[in-house]
Order: structure tokens, then C-alpha cells, then sequence
């Protein structure tokens, strides 16, 4: 399973590089990243996964902007409108009527296409539905399997790891990628692999390695829950040489080689 790592701008080239799959949000407008991957994909030729920064609360790029960003990144797949925690007809029918409309206006150029079924929380039969209701379209080719669907709408632990099984028994050609970790649990990454999920992306190895937090040591963990913070992704304090060890510790526990 490729791990998508996300890290800082500052150091993109020396932890993002450890992967050839990345995970790029159209919500980060900063030269410096936008020229990153769009020399990881048109140079090096990585897979790039093209996200919409719903679950960063970003608003949601305009069909416009879509465009653009398919055309500036090429990226390999492209993620739908999706709503987080809203109504699962929301996100679909966002996503379909974004298909309809931008279907044949890209030029030369289309990626193939990731839905994420959203739903409200505690609401587990509606996201199924939304689940149902599109593996029938066959544009869509790519399920992304949301860290909500553990964490708010069916509350277990183990859910995103059933859904993936579930999608494997009922079609077995569609491609899928998990969105984030569940609080770091590196117990829950092979067991996604098992069920047949092609990737994971993650900021916890970085920036919990970048803040000095260890993604295998209880103490830190349960610290983690009280402090923690999303991934600033402008930091401009550098990590020193323990926490880049860290942060090397934390990559190599996600299954990532580091060449140490």
C-alpha cells in the first residue's frame, strides 16, 4: 500500500520524496508547493491524487478552478466535491452534477475520478447508500474511504477496514485510497492493505515527528489527544536532528523506506 506523505512546505524534499504517490490539495496556494508536485508528476512521474481540501474546511474549488489545477498538476486521479459530515445527497449530487459539467472541458487531458461518501454522523446506513448509489456510475473509478467513517459516522475503530472489504466482494476493479490516519493508528494500515485499499496519505508521521511525538509510544499517543494540532503547513521552526529522527521513526512504523 502506498503511504502519500504530507509534511510542511519547508521540507517537502526531503520527506515527500520518500514516496512516489502524493496526496496534493487545490487549497494551498504557495509557489513553492504548487512547482513541487508539479515537477514530482511532469519530471519524475509520480502519482498524484488531486484533492478538494474539504476536510481541512477549505471551500470547495469552483468548476473553473478545477480545471485549472487539472491542467497545471495532471494529476492521475482528481476527488469530487464531497461535504464533510453533511447529508450523503449532498455530496452526491455535487459530484454528479460536477461530472455532467466538466465532462469533455478539460482539453487533452482527464483524470480518472475518486468519490468520497459523506454523511452525517451516526448515520453509517446513509453513507452505504451514498456508497451504493454510485458504484453504479461508471465514471467514477476511485472510492476514497473517509478517517469520519471511524471517527463520527459509524464510530468504530474499525469501519473504513469493513467498508474496504465490503467494496472489494461487490466490485473488485474499483480503486481505493484512504483519507488520513485514524489518531495515528498504525495498527489499522495493514489491515486496510489486507482489504485491498491501493494507499493511504497522512501528515502524522511529519508533523507528530516534526513536534517531537513518537507514532508508536503510548505516552506520546495519549499526550497527542490533549496538545496535538493540525499540520501547519507554513512552519518555519525546522525540526532538529532528534525530531527528524523522529520523524524518520514514525515514517519507517507507516511501512515507508527511508534508505537508513
Amino acid at each position: 500500500m502506498n503511504f502519500n506523505i504530507i509534511s510542511p512546505i519547508t521540507r517537502l524534499n526531503e520527506y515527500a520524496t520518500l514516496s512516489r504517490s502524493h496526496l496534493v490539495l487545490q487549497h494551498i496556494l504557495h509557489a513553492d508547493y504548487a512547482e513541487f508536485y508539479r515537477k514530482r508528476k511532469l519530471i519524475e512521474g509520480d502519482f498524484l491524487i488531486l484533492d478538494n481540501g474539504a476536510y481541512e474546511g477549505a471551500r470547495m474549488p469552483t468548476l473553473d478552478e478545477y480545471r485549472h489545477n487539472i491542467n497545471f498538476y495532471r494529476p492521475d486521479v482528481c476527488v469530487l466535491p464531497d461535504y464533510l459530515l453533511q447529508p450523503w445527497g449532498k455530496t452526491f449530487n455535487a459530484a454528479t452534477r460536477f461530472l455532467d459539467d466538466i465532462s469533455g472541458t478539460t482539453g487533452e487531458y482527464e483524470p480518472q475520478w475518486l468519490y468520497i461518501p459523506q454523511a452525517e454522523p451516526g448515520r453509517l446506513e446513509d453513507w452505504n447508500r451514498s456508497l451504493e448509489q454510485i458504484l453504479n456510475d461508471a465514471r467514477v473509478t476511485w472510492i476514497g474511504i473517509p478517517r469520519a467513517l471511524s471517527t463520527h459516522i459509524a464510530r468504530d475503530r474499525l469501519a473504513r477496514v469493513e467498508a474496504a472489504r465490503h467494496i472489494r466482494r461487490v466490485h473488485p476493479s474499483i480503486h481505493m485510497h484512504a483519507f488520513g490516519m485514524v489518531d495515528g493508528d498504525i495498527h489499522e494500515l495493514p489491515y486496510l492493505e489486507d482489504a485491498g485499499v491501493e494507499s493511504v496519505d497522512s501528515s502524522a508521521p511529519v508533523w507528530r515527528g516534526w513536534l517531537g511525538y513518537s507514532l508508536t509510544e503510548q505516552r506520546d499517543m495519549k499526550h497527542w489527544r490533549t496538545v496535538g494540532r493540525e499540520c501547519n503547513f507554513w512552519a518555519n521552526v525546522l525540526p532538529r536532528a532528534y525530531e527528524h529522527k523522529m520523524i524518520l521513526h514514525n515514517l519507517e512504523a507507516c511501512g515507508v523506506n527511508t534508505g537508513r
